[in-house]
Formats: C-alpha cells, structure tokens, sequence
C-alpha cells in the first residue's frame, strides 16, 4: 500500500469522527474495519487519543550508490570538523604556552644574569664576567658568559661560566680551561694585629720573584693590609708608592662580617682566597647613567656596591644556587649585606696590576702584610692602536 492511500484511509477515519461521511461511506468504512484489524486498531486509538500514527517515511527515490556517496561525505566532513577543532585548540594553546615561557623566561633571564654576573665579579678576585649568549625560557634557559682576567693592560680569557634554569631549578658552573683553576691571589684578613717580622714570610716569596723578573713585564699582584681602609685611603696609599697611571686595581676585598667564621686560621692569620673572600670589581659596577670618574667618588662606588649586595639579598634563592658553583660554602648574602650596612665597606685588600718593576715598588709599605704574585705577561702596557680577540666558541 503506498503513502497516498495510506493518508486516504487516515483522512477517511478522521471524517468519519467528526461526521462528515455519507451512510453509504460510514457502511463501506465499516465493512472495512471489520475485516482489517489494523485499521480498526487505528480508529480505537484515534477515539482514545492515545497517541498519535507516526508519519510513514517517504520512500527514497536515490540511488544506493549516490547515498553512499553522501554518507561517506557527511562523515568526511565531521571528521574534518573534528580534526580542525582539535587543531584550532592545540595552536591556542602552543601560543599561550610560547608567550608565558617567553614572557616568564625573560624575567628569569634578567634576574640570572644579572645574580651570575654580580657574584662573579663579588668573589672570584681579579675575575670579571664578561660577553654572555643566551637562550631564554621558563622550560629551560641557559646563559654562558666569558669569565676575563686583565694581567697588565690585557684582558685574557680565564674561562666560562654556565647558567641554566629548569622551570624554576636554577644551577651554575664555571668552567675553567682544561678543567682546573690555578688560584694563586691570596689575601690575609686582618684578625689581629702581628708585626712584619710575623708576616713576612707572606710577602717574601712575590718580592723576589718580581726582582728577579725581567723589566719588560707585567704582573698581577694580590696585596693585603693590616687595617681597614676606606676607598680614598686605600688609593691614597697606593699613589704613595706607584702613580696611578703605572698601576690598576682591578679588584678590592671588602670586610663584611663572614670572613672569621668560614676561614681556616693558621699561625694567627686568616688566609682566604676564591671561593671564601668577598669584594668588587669596581669597573664592573652599575652606577647609573652618569659615569664615574676613575680613582674617584669612593662614596659613589661602595653605595652601589652596597646596592648590588641589597639585590642579590633580594635574589636569594638565585644566589645561593648561583653560589654553590663559585663558593665553598652558603653565601650568607643577607648577613653580609646587613653588616655592610651597618659598618660600611671597608677594603683590606686588592688585585693590581701593571708593570711588574713598578709594583715591586710596594714592598716599601710597611702596612701590607701579605703579597701573592698572580699571572705574568710580556710587556702590553702601552696599548696598541688596533687590537682584538677571537674566539672558537
């Protein structure tokens, strides 16, 4: 039976209903009802109300092939659909991820430059931390700076320090040519007063390996005092001795309350060297925008030396892992930082250098109680006219 006489016969129920059929058409309808059970089942739920005949689907007039055509299409389609939302969802979220690691990684960057370069320069004397390459990020970041050491007017390369950062795990290396730092600049703090006759034996061994050096050289040399002295003192000191333009304090020691406890004492004098000492190198300070002028302004270098230190106080978690690659022990930058404060910085040593006769002039200062000779190098005092560095990494 096909879907016209289908709605034929519907339309027949509902007119015989509402009244609408002939006596001759309600007889044949009921004749028909009779013989067809189905039919009469209809009517009853239509007199019920029960529920309503569900519509007969149309038949499809497409073919079987064109149908399977449009399936695999519209399945094709939601695939698609699907793989593009997925794909949409992964490139928002790269995107969010790459601007928090570049923006959360370049904050660290600053920070770790910044506590790597200052705690170089703060307690490796005569080192200063020099160019660096870097890759940024939260996910992992690296910084590797040149580490430079000046023996006369020369800067030369003492090696390299490494810096990465794990998310927020940071570490640091130095990395010293051919695996091992030959530390020879020693100072001795000044405990308790001792005769020269008593530290001699500390200044004795420099003095005579410079006499015997050739005059066409330069040395470093490490000098201690046997007082505290300010800024302008110290240079005041030096001058007496060896004009400025003959030497170059590339380093200063400076007191700052920790030395005693972490240093080993031997016949009443406390040595200490890389690792435990404390200081800055003064051209490797941030002073601002206004220079400062050379062997000057004492007050304007120690405040932004005492600067740096409040920083890396700030900075501890940095410091201490920055630290525990360049130093024996924990740094106590917080106890440092607050003893400077209170105490001011005062200098008992220095790294210098220049020509190596005139340096050896110093052993006529009777406050300098101890004296280690650095690295020597062939004349290169007078600056040539063009020169430079190249290097393989």
């Amino acid at each position: 039976m096909t879907n016209k006489e289908f709605d034929k016969r519907d339309a027949r129920l509902l007119a015989y209903l509402r009244g609408e059929l002939t006596d001759e058409d309600k007889e044949r309808l009921q004749e028909e009802l009779a013989e067809d059970e189905a039919f009469a089942a209809k009517l009853e739920h239509l007199l019920l109300g029960e529920e309503k005949e569900p519509e007969q689907p149309a038949q499809i007039s497409l073919p079987e092939e064109k149908q399977s055509r449009i399936l695999r299409r519209g399945k094709w389609r939601m695939r698609l659909g699907n793989s593009a939302f997925t794909l949409g969802i992964a490139f928002l979220a790269g995107v969010l991820l790459f601007a928090v690691n570049t923006w959360i990684g370049t904050s660290m960057y600053d920070e770790l430059l910044r506590v790597t370069r200052s705690m170089v320069n703060f307690t490796q004397p005569g080192i200063t931390a020099g160019s660096s390459g870097s890759q940024i990020g939260l996910l992992y970041g690296n910084i590797e700076m040149e580490l430079r050491e000046q023996v006369g007017a020369d800067q030369k390369n003492a090696g390299k320090i490494e810096s990465t950062n794990l998310l927020w795990l940071v570490s640091a290396q130095p990395k010293w040519p051919n695996g091992v730092r030959d530390v020879k600049l020693f100072f001795r703090f000044p405990s308790e007063a001792m005769t020269p006759e008593e530290t001699e034996y500390l200044r004795t061994p420099a003095w005579k390996a410079m006499e015997k050096l050739p005059e066409g050289t330069v040395s470093q040399l490490a000098i201690s005092f046997d007082r505290l002295l300010t800024y302008e003192e110290y240079y005041s000191l030096i001058s007496r001795h060896v004009p400025d333009y003959e030497q170059e304090t590339v380093w200063l020691a400076v007191d700052t309350g920790e030395e005693l406890k972490q240093a080993d004492r031997g016949e009443g004098n406390v040595i200490l060297s890389a690792g435990e000492i404390w200081g800055f190198s003064e051209r490797s300070l941030d002073y601002g925008n206004a220079p400062i002028q050379v062997n000057a302004e004492g007050n304007r270098r120690t405040a932004a030396y005492v600067a740096e230190m409040k920083y890396l106080a700030e900075q501890e978690r940095l410091s201490r892992a920055v630290g525990r690659g360049l130093m024996w022990g924990q740094p106590n930058i917080q106890e440092r930082y607050q003893y400077l404060q209170e105490n001011g910085v005062g200098i008992y040593g220095a790294v210098i250098t220049g020509p190596t006769k005139e340096l050896l002039k110093l052993k006529e200062e009777t406050s300098i109680t101890a004296a280690f000779l650095g690295q020597v190098d062939w004349w290169n005092w007078e600056r040539p006219a063009a020169s430079g560095t190249q290097n393989s990494w």
